[in-house]
């Protein structure tokens, strides 16, 4: 058996409406509650705020404390991306060379993802921006089309 982790984490969320938001937390709340190797001691899930200057936007934040192993603890940072995490006990952690070696490979998997979406983002943006002169219609049709020739080139190169 691996060593229990006992950690908190807090996980917000921002949209509308207002019980919306809070639903839809509740849910990724639950959804982490099944997952296998997580045992949830306790959760709080805030009422939902406005956000000031964005007419009806509302953030609401779940306080989350649970026990898992280090494995599942590393997999749960990258599928719910909480905005904060402390590791409540054991004061020390034990990890294999294994369990570094996957920790830090699917990190760097993850940043290699990251990087390759918003390159993505910005080169359509930009080519967004550069028929944005023309008709609204006509510019979305052209950069949807220049968007399949790139990635029929991406394609060709693999």
């Amino acid at each position: 058996m691996k060593q229990q982790i006992k950690a908190a984490m807090i996980l917000e969320i921002l949209g509308k409406p207002a019980d919306y938001v809070k639903t839809a937390l509740g849910e990724i709340v639950e959804k982490m509650g099944k997952e296998e190797r997580v045992n949830i001691l306790s959760k709080t899930i805030a009422e939902p705020k406005p956000i000031e200057g964005h007419e009806g936007v509302f953030t609401t934040f779940a306080d989350i404390e649970l026990e898992t192993d280090i494995e599942k603890l590393m997999i749960l940072i990258f599928e719910y991306m909480p905005s904060h995490l402390e590791i409540v006990y054991p004061e020390k952690i034990e990890m294999t060379n294994a369990d570094s070696n996957s920790f830090f490979n699917e990190l760097a998997r993850r940043l290699h993802q990251y990087d390759e979406l918003t390159k993505t983002l910005l080169m359509e943006k930009q080519i967004l921006m550069n028929y944005s002169n023309k008709e609204p219609v006509e510019a979305v049709k052209n950069a949807l089309e220049g968007n399949k020739d790139i990635k029929e080139k991406k394609k060709k190169k693999r």
